[in-house]
């Protein structure tokens, strides 16, 4: 197995940095919208029935860490697929950003109603 052909493929390069710079910055959107705030936060919020779902700051952190994890497990995967399926692994690549960027705007959504 080639280690160095993986990580010298920009097509697995640059879907990956944009994923941890999307991780990061919700991150520390997070981090900086819910200074302040010891209440409870709203959630999840139904236009017919009002709101559905109420958390703590840690439920923003642990979606915010939880989208860390999926990002390990894609570039993981593939990274052990590369070789024998490689459009796999660059759909796995180019997915995670998109993935990262949904979490970004559930982290920013949350913050901007509460």
């Amino acid at each position: 197995m080639n280690i160095f052909k993986f990580k010298k493929d920009k097509f697995l390069f640059y879907p990956l940095l944009a994923s941890f710079i999307l991780f990061l910055a919700s991150l520390l959107l997070a981090f900086l919208g819910l200074l302040d705030t010891n209440n409870l936060l709203i959630l999840h919020f139904d236009g017919y029935k009002g709101i559905d779902f109420l958390g703590e700051k840690k439920d923003i952190f642990n979606v915010v860490f939880l989208s860390l994890g999926m990002i390990f497990l894609n570039f993981f995967l593939a990274k052990k697929i590369y070789f024998k399926e490689r459009f796999l692994s660059y759909l796995l690549a180019f997915m995670t950003p998109l993935f990262s960027l949904l979490i970004f705007i559930c982290v920013f959504v949350i913050i901007s109603i509460n």
